[in-house]
């Protein structure tokens, strides 16, 4: 008797004895765009509100931000990019709160972009700091000189080091103030290398590598020596590699990485978030598997994370949520769950081609991307 009151005295005050385990859902976008057509909505909030929902029951969300946001500049699209600030203040409404800033449009204002892009970002860190949330941006550089900005981040007993990188530019004016490495063999061994030493320098659960590809743009297929790469990253402390820049979905790759004893991920690359690429859609097309048609449709890539009391980790969890880029009758470009429940609605709104177009779309992405266990 006395054993199990003392038993349930525990129980009652230290409830956390029952579950050693500690979990963590992280959610992954993909390429966050400002084209022309995504200024066609009056409430920039409005192009996020039906999506909002899978953004924000994660405990951690990730986007890429492909463009300078320089409030001293006017708005521009491609080829030469320049977001609003309040556009991308929309998106942290909408859930994300952990940025990439480095790819090949970060540097399209120049150096003037660059420093007023590092500003805006830092004014949205205070703001929503103020408010008790936490919001991440690395990716650029102060200084030329200075190393690879990353961040780490502490949430739920986790601690999470995110590095943004890209290989990718078109121009290569201030590209010193960017994570930028070269794609040649020699430099990715070195950056391999810089990873180990960065693991060990950084103790963290998870290490997450944003990587802005040198890959074919629009291209399902990834190469052999891309995969190589991935993987030698993983085996120098990388934990998930969240690949992008080729605008439309790819598979996801989850493995045992033998030397660390630990799975790791692979997102091949997870699209568009919103973009204002597909602005034609084939919606009357058979099959519209075009390069612009699939520009139009994103992956919401949710991924649930287990940590045991020996702090070992395992994937405990995936889950794809396709997204699209609907145009309403307005012409707004608004986000949309890819799924039944809106095919059923567009029926119902008397909108039977664009019913059938995301049906088809559905389909497309359903068959040529993956989950590869």
């Amino acid at each position: 008797m006395l054993f199990e009151k003392i038993l349930a005295t525990v129980l009652l005050f230290f409830p956390v004895f029952l579950s050693a385990d500690s979990d963590i859902t992280l959610l992954f976008g993909g390429d966050i765009m400002a084209h022309n057509a995504n200024y066609t909505v009056k409430d920039f909030d409005d192009i996020w509100k039906d999506v909002k929902p899978i953004i924000q029951k994660a405990d951690i969300s990730f986007a890429n931000i492909e463009a300078p946001v320089d409030p001293a500049r006017p708005v521009s699209s491609f080829p030469q990019f320049n977001m609003s600030i309040d556009y991308l203040d929309a998106v942290v409404r909408a859930g994300f709160s952990v940025f990439s800033m480095c790819n090949n449009h970060s540097n399209d204002q120049g150096l003037d972009g660059i420093m007023a892009t590092i500003k805006s970002c830092d004014g949205l860190t205070r703001k929503y700091a103020e408010s008790g949330r936490s919001i991440y941006f690395a990716g650029l550089k102060q200084k030329s000189s200075d190393g690879f900005s990353y961040s780490v981040i502490e949430k739920n007993g986790w601690k999470i080091l995110f590095l943004p990188v890209t290989e990718s530019m078109n121009s290569f004016d201030a590209f010193k103030n960017m994570n930028f490495i070269s794609p040649e063999a020699e430099n990715r061994q070195r950056f391999a290398a810089f990873i180990k030493k960065l693991r060990e320098k950084i103790v963290c659960d998870l290490f997450i590598l944003s990587l802005h590809t040198n890959e074919p743009e629009y291209v399902r297929d990834v190469s052999d020596t891309q995969k190589k790469f991935y993987e030698e990253l993983i085996a120098s402390g990388v934990d998930i590699v969240w690949a992008n820049h080729t605008h439309i979905i790819k598979d996801r790759e989850i493995f045992v990485d033998q030397k660390r004893g630990r799975e790791a991920l692979i997102m091949y690359s997870n699209g568009n978030t919103i973009s204002g690429q597909r602005r034609s859609p084939n919606i009357t097309m058979e099959y519209p598997n075009t390069q612009r048609d699939n520009t139009g449709d994103g992956l919401l890539y949710e991924v649930v994370l287990s940590k045991d009391a020996s702090g070992k980790i395992r994937i405990a969890g995936t889950k794809p949520y396709f997204i699209t880029t609907y145009i309403t009758p307005k012409g707004e470009f608004v986000l949309k769950p890819m799924d039944n429940d809106f095919i059923k609605w567009l029926r119902e709104t008397g909108q039977p081609k664009w019913a059938g177009y995301i049906e088809r779309r559905l389909e497309i992405n359903l068959n040529e991307t993956r989950d590869i266990f």
